[in-house]
């Protein structure tokens, strides 16, 4: 009977100290909360939202904010961007991987060139994991949004049926052969996306339907908050550039992967220089030429010179490999000057 007794009565203590467990994380989820939204409204944004819920007892804790706004007034361009409902997930036992998403139609606001301009957005499922140190810093960040409807207020929709990013520190090289510059702070970022539809461009050359879309970059230096003419010039500064260590794109008849390296200059616009490999480039220029980025005197001479330059795959598909590069305010394929190139913060 004593065992009996000792049996029930360790039951109830483990019990008891589960739910004190149970509720001291969903506290400390909630703090993390209402701490991460005080550090916001300090760098000058507006965090909003209904008192936040707590539920999932016994396996999860969720927490749930609805009618979410954040807006940063303080930023040149306004950004302001509204959730319905937004929720994080973690076990009582692994609180260092939250699960979170989105729920209901969404709706971004900003001003460019002195106008609002809107997008609402919409999908059939938006969810992300995040991994934090012991410290409680972000380590990997992904998300994955599937059937994205975008309706932009300048243009027509667009739509994507799956879109997928990845975001994690990489791990610093080794500079012992290399010079002892100390390195910056690099975070490696994959975006993905997969049938993309961009309405309104049935007769553009290229067709509206871009198959497959991916580009894994590292970015090299910290962009502090959200970037602005300040904080972009901060990381120029201090030698920030982004390596592109692959980049592939299969639009209509044309598909292009690449390699390289962009910086800004000192105006802001691109500067760096991707090894490519661009086949279909007839519709590019096609393309180009509609969008009258090219006139077609031109065209035809660039094309010209692109026959000269190309070569033919196993497949018999003939392809050029020429570096594309952008300098001075310009885009240039190889040696031929395709378009300009404005600061990617608005007009120099």
């Amino acid at each position: 009977m004593r065992i009996l007794y000792s049996g029930i009565l360790a039951l109830i203590v483990i019990s008891g100290s589960y739910v004190y467990w149970w509720h001291y994380v969903a506290d400390r989820l909630v703090n993390l909360a209402n701490n991460w939204r005080e550090q916001r409204i300090s760098e000058g944004y507006d965090v909003t939202h209904d008192p936040l819920v707590t539920s999932g007892f016994p396996y999860r804790i969720k927490v749930t904010a609805e009618n979410l706004t954040l807006t940063n007034p303080t930023h040149i361009q306004a950004p302001s961007i509204k959730i319905p409902e937004f929720w994080a997930v973690v076990q009582p036992w692994q609180i260092n991987h939250v699960i979170f998403g989105a729920d209901g139609d969404g709706k971004a606001r900003w001003q460019e060139n002195g106008e609002e301009r809107t997008l609402n957005f919409s999908s059939t499922s938006a969810l992300g994991s995040a991994t934090f140190s012991l410290q409680g810093r972000l380590q990997t960040l992904a998300l994955d949004i599937k059937e994205l409807d975008a309706l932009p207020s300048w243009r027509p929709p667009v739509t994507a049926q799956r879109v997928q990013l990845h975001g994690r520190p990489t791990p610093p090289r080794d500079n012992e052969a290399e010079d002892k510059k100390p390195q910056l702070a690099a975070q490696q970022i994959v975006l993905r996306a997969d049938d993309i539809t961009v309405d309104g461009m049935a007769d553009f050359p290229l067709g509206e339907h871009i198959e497959d879309f991916s580009i894994s970059t590292v970015l090299h230096g910290k962009i502090p908050r959200l970037p602005a003419a300040d904080t972009l010039a901060i990381w120029q500064d201090n030698g920030g550039y982004v390596d592109i260590e692959a980049l592939n794109i299969k639009w209509g008849e044309s598909a292009m992967t690449g390699e390289g390296a962009i910086a800004l200059d000192d105006r802001m616009r691109p500067l760096g220089k991707l090894e490519t490999r661009i086949s279909g480039y007839g519709a590019i220029l096609a393309a180009l030429t509609d969008s009258r980025q090219l006139d077609a005197q031109t065209a035809r001479t660039i094309g010209f010179g692109l026959n000269l330059l190309s070569r033919e795959d196993d497949d018999g598909k003939r392809y050029i490999a020429l570096p594309l590069s952008a300098q001075d305010g310009g885009m240039y394929l190889g040696p031929v000057f395709l378009m300009r190139l404005g600061s990617v913060i608005g007009s120099n």
